[in-house]
């Protein structure tokens, strides 16, 4: 079966549950503790259902790509970048200035530089460069000046710039995006939506990889999606 084909789904983190004691001297009714006991059990089991990704078929894949083993020379860590983002296929979204993710298994002592190009273009629509940078995830928006258009390809590429006289030494990792309209029935689904979770999984089943990862309210199930993915590692 082809990576199109099947269905990628992912757990979440679930959040955990706790029952408060009450005080007092009156003990409940058998049955409302099976009222509350099963009332916590939909809840959980609510909390605990999977998000479930289907990636677009679109054709040619592209594949996410970086510099394999290298590292800094200067630095006495392997650097490990993770984006957040499809391994082998471009990802979708619906938002002309979505939001960029990725992980840094380590701090870095040295500048990060995040780049934006549409295919084709070598002239960036826009850089942004981190002097350091924290072990965890890292996000871009885009400003406000700069927009995606639909119907187009981009690049973007997340470098560590071991010797900024030497820019051949970075060590990258890029993906790819592209814009697409949103379907009728994509929106009436978010509109039916009450939860950023809600949200995330209509996006997830649509194929819009980059909005499913931001409408999600947390780094850690962030995290959980992109699991279900091969993550392209710098320095492994």
């Amino acid at each position: 079966m082809s990576h199109f084909g099947k269905v990628l789904t992912v757990a979440i983190s679930t959040a955990t549950l706790s029952l408060l004691q009450a005080v007092g001297t009156t003990t409940p009714a058998l049955n409302d503790l099976v009222t509350t006991t099963a009332s916590v059990r939909v809840l959980a089991a609510a909390q605990a259902s999977p998000i479930t990704y289907v990636p677009p078929d679109r054709g040619s894949p592209r594949q996410t790509q970086g510099t394999g083993s290298r590292g800094c020379e200067d630095l006495d860590t392997i650097v490990d970048v993770s984006l957040i983002a499809p391994s082998d296929h471009t990802g979708l979204t619906v938002s002309e200035r979505p939001v960029f993710y990725w992980h840094l298994r380590d701090a870095v002592s040295v500048p990060l530089e995040f780049t934006l190009v549409e295919d084709g273009n070598p002239e960036p629509i826009y850089v942004k460069r981190f002097e350091t940078s924290s072990a965890g995830m890292t996000s871009v928006s885009l400003p406000e000046a700069r927009v995606l258009e639909v119907g187009k390809t981009y690049r973007w590429t997340v470098s560590v710039v071991c010797n900024p006289q030497r820019r051949s030494s970075d060590v990258f990792v890029q993906s790819w995006i592209e814009r697409v309209e949103p379907s009728a029935d994509l929106q009436t689904a978010l509109a039916e939506a009450t939860s950023a979770r809600e949200i995330a999984q209509v996006y997830a089943q649509a194929g819009l990889w980059y909005d499913a990862i931001e409408a999600l309210d947390s780094n850690e199930d962030r995290m959980a999606l992109v699991n279900a993915e091969r993550l392209v590692v710098v320095g492994e």
